[in-house]
């Protein structure tokens, strides 16, 4: 009788534990910090890839991400690739993003940007860095131990990193929809992880200084950490390549320290500032960064050009553009052609516009007309065009609202008096003061891709 009370009271206090640990979580996943655009877009896109699809996977700190376009490689070698990586992401999480990929994909190559190897980055990593690298990777005993790794003991920062609502527990105030509707969202990720910026840095990026002298250190605990990646590649068979982006402030004597690492454990390396420095990279440094540290899209694109044609003379890549059918890269390079600059947008009228839009299904054409009568008052009306088709006719003269669905999202035609408005999921996008404003919804997209306003 004594053994079946103590089982119970064993049984109940489990219970307690997973009760409490799933409300942490649950309380921990609204109020956490969302680095959209950054690393949570990136991890969460990853793990919404399907299983064993990828065959190219880059891990590293934003140099990473910042540098190899998947589109890219997909579009000019059929390349599928996807940039699994966190911003100032030191050695041991790299290592857990790496175990973490495993655990859902066969790749054939690793790569690893290796700009976090040359210091102490795992002892003098900031804060910021690993929020952004542990706080949307799941929960599991290789994260807590790389946890462990960062913080040193068990304490209450150790904790806020194992249930994010203790550090974050003050957002309460600050919380929007999207805290609340980001866990049931669709977490798809188009640029495969990539960070798109055609930003360019104000001033010339100085990479002529490879040639300094000096000596390259490397801590101790990222010689360990790389060991063990090599070790796992090696169990999964599984090609590690390492590689440098281009950058300012890296110097010949620390490629030197990388190639000897590289050496001694049979691995590729390539270091695209010993390329450029040698000629054999076209970088322009007024135009090709974002900053002294990050490429943009131009010098992403030469990169990444040249890592497609090593990838492919030197590792047995399928070109999953001959897939059967229709793959994630497809459509995320539809994507990416739908999201940006298209024909009808260089129209001068309205109807010369409203005629190319016509032939395509996938988009949803919202057309406003003003019109002046006597008397400065102005006569609306609206027009709904889906699947080539009108779907609704609106001549307002009382106020009134008008709704329906496009594609996945809620849209709203309101008149209050002399306001208009069209709200497209509680966003308004009108542009009044003009005789025609068109707005299109791309249901791929699933976003508006345009706004355009004419005089006739």
């Amino acid at each position: 009788m004594v053994r079946k009370i103590n089982c119970s009271r064993a049984a109940a206090v489990v219970f307690f534990f997973l009760f409490i640990g799933f409300v942490l979580g649950i309380t921990g996943k609204i109020v956490r910090a969302k680095f959209t655009g950054d690393s949570t877009t990136i991890v969460d896109g990853f793990y919404a890839e399907k299983k064993n699809d990828i065959d190219v996977i880059v891990i590293g700190s934003s140099n990473s991400f910042c540098t190899v376009n998947p589109l890219v490689l997909y579009e000019e070698y059929g390349i599928a690739a996807y940039d699994f990586g966190s911003s100032s992401q030191p050695m041991n999480i790299s290592e857990l993003y790496l175990k973490e990929a495993l655990k859902r994909q066969s790749p054939k190559v690793v790569a690893l940007e290796i700009n976090m190897m040359v210091g102490d980055s795992i002892n003098s990593i900031n804060e910021a860095g690993l929020r952004w690298g542990y706080t949307d990777i799941p929960l599991s005993v290789d994260k807590l131990q790389c946890i462990y790794q960062s913080v040193g003991e068990v304490n209450a920062e150790y904790f806020s990193y194992v249930f994010p609502v203790f550090r974050y527990h003050n957002r309460w105030k600050e919380l929007s929809k999207m805290d609340y509707t980001y866990f049931y969202q669709d977490k798809t990720n188009y640029t495969k992880g990539y960070l798109e910026t055609q930003s360019v840095t104000e001033q010339a990026v100085r990479l002529n200084d490879y040639d300094n002298e000096g000596e390259a250190w490397i801590g101790d605990a990222n010689i360990v950490c790389l060991d063990e990646m090599v070790q796992l590649c090696r169990k999964n068979n599984v090609e590690l390549l390492l590689f440098k982006s281009p950058k300012e402030n890296w110097h010949g004597y620390e490629t030197q320290a990388i190639k000897k690492l590289a050496k001694e454990r049979g691995l590729r390396f390539v270091d695209y500032n010993e390329l450029y420095h040698n000629g054999e990279l076209e970088l322009d440094t007024t135009a090709d960064f974002r900053d002294g540290d990050h490429l943009n899209d131009f010098g992403a694109k030469k990169v990444t050009d040249h890592l497609g044609a090593y990838l492919k003379a030197n590792y047995e890549l399928p070109d999953r553009r001959e897939d059967s059918v229709l793959n994630s890269w497809d459509q995320a390079c539809d994507y990416k052609r739908r999201s940006g600059w298209q024909d009808y947008m260089a129209a001068t009228k309205a109807q010369e516009c409203f005629q190319q839009l016509l032939d395509d299904d996938n988009l949803v054409i919202i057309v406003t007309g003003t019109k002046s009568e006597k008397g400065g008052k102005a006569k609306v009306q609206q027009w709904v065009y889906q699947n080539g088709k009108m779907a609704l006719n609106v001549e307002w003269e009382d106020n009134g609202i008008r709704h329906m669905r496009i594609g996945e999202s809620e849209l709203v035609l309101t008149k209050l008096g002399g306001v208009y408005q069209v709200l497209i999921d509680g966003e308004d996008r009108f542009c009044a003061g003009s005789r025609w404003n068109i707005i299109v919804y791309d249901k791929v997209v699933k976003d508006v891709t345009a706004n355009l306003v004419f005089d006739e």
